[in-house]
């Protein structure tokens, strides 16, 4: 077996005499062997890895994805810190990418380097393969399933920080492998050279301390093993790894010089740097803030339907026979990479899975607990391909096929082919982003139909990152002022970013429940304060929705919908119904992507959504302003008034979501209550029609009865 190969191969190196001149001379003829296979193997690494990276390069999004990359871009664009743990390698090769790379958008630009480095990861997990089995074969089915998988797939076209991961994790991998077939000398250069990666790594993803733990006890047992473990050399290592720590430098420094209209966090403090690092604002150990998930066993058997329906069936069964290879080489050799590789994985799915405090069966969370399954699924396709190498190598011993044949005709080499092809082919047009402008779309539309000087303050991720790659990076709108309600919860904000908003009064040092002088001598505030000082200055809008830390400025102020967004109004305040109708009509007009067009997991389908929503939100609001009204004219304006724009939407919006017939329905029906001059005929046939259309479209209605109801009294009322 190639186990075995291995095993003679470098007992045979450790073997080479006692006397200087033969271990020279024999370490040169074994350099010169290594080298020759060496070259085939880089070329055809190389290959495979421009290939792949030719088809990210085809598919990459043209400007914003979702999620992270809005604010991940912002940051660097002007030198700032990014979310905890603040990604500093990440962000100054994104600050070079943006310099560097002639066209495109600064967006377009980042995304090209997240897919260069996903093609790197293909080029180090190819020969990475090549050196377990020196079967082309197998590391063209590795790279094919799983650089092909539309996981991996949608977070190498994409201005995020995984594909940089993933180039790390299979980098280690390789460089383990170099270790363990090295001699003693070169064992202590290349845990050096491990070292120092294994530091970078964990300057861009801490899901990576799990595999970076995992090789240094291994490293450290076998030097100490193999007797070179020494006072000396453990100080070179542990050098060596901080040295890979360096770039976290610039966080502090950033946060010193504060020139970015963009940052988080403040690092200019010993504490805060190890608040930022550490993710305590998050949590250290946990995904999201203030979450839940269904813990271990619900994760893991979710990671298993992804390996069953991403990396096909196929290697799911070559897998598992691989850890009957991982077992034997254990067992019958002095090999151990490949039983480490094994322990990362599953340690690492072990406490991932458990820590994962999301909830799986909301789509988007899936989605973002899928992508840190990426590392995972790099090991299991490495294990996969070992088990197809000795699958191989088993049905030619047994066959005795001619070997002048196979080296001919290749089967494994075909088969390997056409299950690449066959992953390529499922998910190509679910991974191809290079005609995706939705997220650009959904900033810029709502940022063009802002009054001029607006304030807008955002909650959420979809909102507050694209508005602020879109404001910052791409210069639209900049007449207003954007600042994120989610950051205003913390005391660092005002002081790091206030400065950025001339438009915008901060009425004291922070956020609080209480308006208050500290102890401390600064000054708090409260939500209802900020908006009392800033109120006639400039319209002040809620995207999407408000802050839920602090709800006193509920006693003064209401949400008047605008699109996506709300106004915030003072109670009392003069409302003219006929100037806002006026004023949103045509927000989210031009909006043509169709409702339930993207996969649930998207960020397009969150932006679809909500621009879906946003062109009946004034007709909702009048329906629940007529409803609540004791004024018998103002009840009757403003449900006459979402009557006549539900009707407008219905009409210029085919294909427009199913809740918009129950909304339209229950209009409709209402509106057989009040006085007009509309056909009372014609409004009860709507109520049927649209109320049977909807429980068409979604027959589990938890309102079904009710409406079932509702359709037979209006059907009597016709007939009568």
């Amino acid at each position: 077996m190639n186990a075995q190969k291995r095993k003679n191969a470098k007992l045979q190196k450790q073997n080479t005499g006692s006397v200087d001149g033969k271990t020279k001379k024999n370490d040169t003829l074994s350099s010169n062997r290594s080298d020759v296979r060496g070259g085939r193997d880089l070329e055809l690494s190389l290959v495979l890895g421009l290939v792949t990276f030719s088809v990210y390069y085809t598919t990459l999004y043209p400007s914003l994805p979702g999620g992270d990359s809005g604010e991940l871009i912002a940051a660097a664009q002007e030198l700032g810190v990014a979310h905890p743990p603040g990604y500093p390698l990440f962000t100054l090769l994104a600050w070079l990418a943006i310099r560097l790379v002639p066209g495109g958008s600064v967006a377009w630009r980042v995304n090209l380097q997240t897919a260069t480095f996903g093609g790197l990861a293909i080029v180090f997990l190819a020969l990475t393969i090549l050196r377990l089995t020196r079967r082309p074969s197998a590391a063209v089915l590795a790279v094919g399933i799983w650089g092909w998988c539309k996981l991996t797939w949608a977070w190498s076209i994409t201005a995020e920080v995984f594909a940089l991961n993933n180039m790390f994790v299979a980098l280690l991998m390789l460089v383990a492998l170099q270790f363990e077939d090295s001699t003693n000398q070169h064992q202590i250069k290349t845990s050096m050279l491990g070292s120092f990666i294994c530091g970078l790594s964990l300057c861009n993803q801490h899901t990576m301390v799990v595999y970076v733990f995992c090789l240094a006890v291994w490293v450290l047992y076998t030097l100490h093993k193999n007797q070179i473990l020494t006072l000396s050399v453990l100080i070179k290592v542990g050098l060596s790894f901080l040295a890979g720590l360096l770039p976290y430098i610039y966080l502090p420094l950033s946060s010193w010089f504060v020139q970015s209209r963009w940052t988080w966090g403040d690092q200019r403090s010993v504490a805060g740097l190890l608040t930022h690092v550490l993710r305590r604002e998050y949590g250290t150990f946990d995904l999201g803030k203030g979450e839940t998930g269904q813990g271990l066993i619900f994760g893991l058997r979710a990671y298993y339907d992804h390996m069953v329906s991403d990396l096909t069936p196929v290697v799911c069964v070559l897998f598992f026979l691989g850890l009957v290879a991982v077992t034997y080489r254990h067992l019958k050799t002095t090999d151990r990479a490949l039983t480490v590789f094994l322990s990362m994985m599953t340690i690492y799915l072990v406490l991932f899975s458990w820590r994962a405090n999301l909830d799986l069966k909301n789509a988007l969370y899936l989605g973002v607990v899928e992508r840190f399954w990426m590392q995972s699924d790099l090991i299991v396709v490495t294990i996969a391909a070992v088990a197809y190498s000795d699958v191989i190598n088993y049905l030619l011993g047994i066959t005795k096929m001619n070997t002048a044949y196979v080296e001919y005709a290749r089967p494994d080499v075909i088969v390997a082919v056409v299950l690449s092809i066959f992953q390529l082919q499922r998910h190509y047009n679910v991974s191809n982003h290079s005609n995706n402008w939705v997220i650009h779309e959904f900033g810029e539309d709502i940022l063009r139909t802002m009054p001029p000087n607006a304030s807008i303050l955002t909650k959420g991720d979809l909102p507050s990152n694209t508005f602020r790659y879109l404001h910052l990076c791409e210069n639209i709108r900049p007449d207003i002022q954007i600042f994120d309600q989610e950051i205003l919860t913390y005391e660092w904000s005002v002081p790091m970013l206030g400065w950025t908003m001339p438009g915008i009064t901060f009425p004291g040092d922070m956020f609080h429940l209480t308006n208050a002088k500290r102890t401390d001598g600064r000054i708090s505030f409260t939500f209802k304060r900020f908006l009392d000082v800033n109120y006639d200055k400039a319209p002040i809008f809620a995207c999407i929705g408000t802050q839920e830390h602090e709800n006193s400025w509920q006693t003064g102020y209401t949400l008047v919908p605008y699109g996506v967004c709300s106004q915030l109004m003072k109670k009392g305040a003069t409302f003219d119904l006929t100037a806002h109708i006026r004023s949103v009509r045509k927000i989210a007009q031009n909006w043509t992507h169709p409702p339930g067009g993207f996969p649930e997991t998207s960020w397009e389908r969150v932006a679809t959504d909500e621009m879906w929503n946003a062109k009946i939100s004034t007709a909702f609001f009048l329906y629940d302003r007529s409803q609540a009204s004791d004024n018998k004219q103002e009840k009757k304006a403003a449900l006459i008034s979402s009557y006549q724009l539900y009707t407008e939407a219905l009409k210029n919006n085919p294909g427009f979501p199913a809740y918009w017939h129950k909304n339209y329905a229950l209009a409709c029906e209402k509106m057989l209550h009040t006085p007009h001059d509309y056909d009372k005929q014609s409004l009860a046939r709507k109520v049927v029609h649209h109320f049977e259309t909807f429980l068409k479209r979604d027959p589990n209605d938890p309102d079904k009865q009710p409406i079932t109801e509702i359709i037979e009294i209006m059907k009597q009322k016709l007939k009568s």
